[in-house]
């Protein structure tokens, strides 16, 4: 059985992003949802694709290891208009992300570090 990968976008990913932008299916668009927009890519095409700078491949089973549920703005409504689950833009993330891409990959992207601005909606009491 061939290894998939999903392709996690540098270039459509800024810190001040909650969640990490994937590649869409046959290179269309991009989604922060694992879900069923998302694209999956042979190890060959991943491989060309794996610049280390772009963007970088990473097995499809690294991305689930590090998934969150779906996000919700407020209750009842969604965050984003797909449905799926996520991956935190977090420097946890990124770090099993990176180890887990193709190890021939130079340069390695650089993690974020300090804190991001969250836009998750919290009760006020």
């Amino acid at each position: 059985m061939e290894l998939l990968y999903y392709i996690a976008s540098l270039k459509h990913t800024s810190r001040k992003h909650e969640h990490i932008s994937w590649w869409g299916k046959n290179h269309a668009g991009y989604t922060p949802v694992v879900g069923d927009y998302i694209g999956t890519y042979s190890h060959s095409e991943a491989m060309e694709l794996n610049d280390g700078e772009d963007c970088i491949a990473v097995p499809v089973a690294v991305v689930q290891s590090v998934l969150s549920p779906e996000p919700y703005h407020r209750p009842g409504a969604r965050f984003y208009d797909q449905v799926g689950p996520v991956v935190p833009n977090a420097t946890a993330a990124w770090r099993v992300l990176i180890a887990g891409s193709n190890p021939k990959t130079t340069p390695k992207p650089r993690q974020f570090t300090g804190r991001r601005r969250s836009f998750a909606w919290k009760p006020t009491e």
